[in-house]
């Protein structure tokens, strides 16, 4: 069985001009690796904290973390880029973690952003938890988690999407919120969800030619460890060919 971790960045309205990227993002771990991926969260914590001076309960919240503020934490900016580096690299080297993300261009787009960004999540979730052969357990299903419950489709779309994926004997439940505080595997989804819409719609620090390296490595990141949608149009998705959709 696999938990699925999923936050945002950005909303699904289309009228606010300077926001035109709405970003889902996903993170699936095993159960039978969950520990393990959770000890590697804190080791970096423990890393952060000694490297940086990061508090070892802060939350990596990253609009704040990576934003204007002059000091976070007690850290300059310099230090809180290279934390999210840190976080970054820690999840591409993770081999118990696999990343996807959905990226919709409002501006031509049609269909309903949130419901097709949640259908092509299940659908990328469901490929690779049927297509990964674990030694420890062979029953695939999915367990979702959302940041307090405000990420999570209505229980009536799940229904419909679940008989249209044919999901019904692997999702389990509805999915079920927690406080992203309390969850680095939330805040590590935050992360990647805001990094990734800073790729196509750079804000403040990303708008400059300087901020490339983080942008790419968490691309990186992606391209060796997950999936990427781009959904456009009148709700084509596009993925890169010749994807492992089974990680490692």
């Amino acid at each position: 069985m696999h938990l699925l971790y999923v936050d945002e960045s950005g909303d699904t309205g289309r009228h606010n001009p300077e926001n035109h990227t709405f970003v889902l993002c996903g993170l699936l771990v095993h159960h039978a690796d969950w520990h393990e991926a959770q000890a590697a969260f804190r080791d970096m914590r423990q890393r952060l904290r000694a490297n940086f001076g990061l508090p070892i309960e802060a939350e990596i919240h990253a609009s704040e973390l990576l934003g204007r503020s002059p000091s976070r934490f007690g850290l300059d900016r310099t230090a809180r880029i290279k934390a999210a580096l840190h976080q970054v690299e820690m999840i591409r080297r993770q081999g118990s973690l696999f990343a996807i993300r959905i990226i919709v261009d409002k501006r031509s787009f049609e269909g309903d952003v949130l419901t097709v960004a949640w259908h092509d999540m299940l659908s990328a979730a469901k490929s690779v938890a049927i297509s990964t052969e674990h030694g420890r357990c062979s029953s695939p299903g999915i367990i979702v988690i959302c940041d307090d419950h405000r990420t999570a489709p209505g229980s009536g779309w799940l229904h419909t999407v679940k008989k249209d994926l044919d999901m019904e004997s692997v999702l389990l439940d509805q999915p079920f919120g927690r406080d992203s505080r309390a969850s680095d595997f939330l805040q590590a989804c935050d992360m990647l969800a805001y990094l990734t819409k800073q790729t196509v719609e750079p804000a403040g620090f990303f708008s400059r030619d300087n901020s490339r390296w983080l942008i790419e490595r968490c691309d990186r990141m992606f391209d060796e460890r997950g999936l990427s949608f781009r959904l456009k149009g009148k709700g084509g998705a596009y993925a890169p060919p010749d994807r492992n959709l089974g990680g490692s």
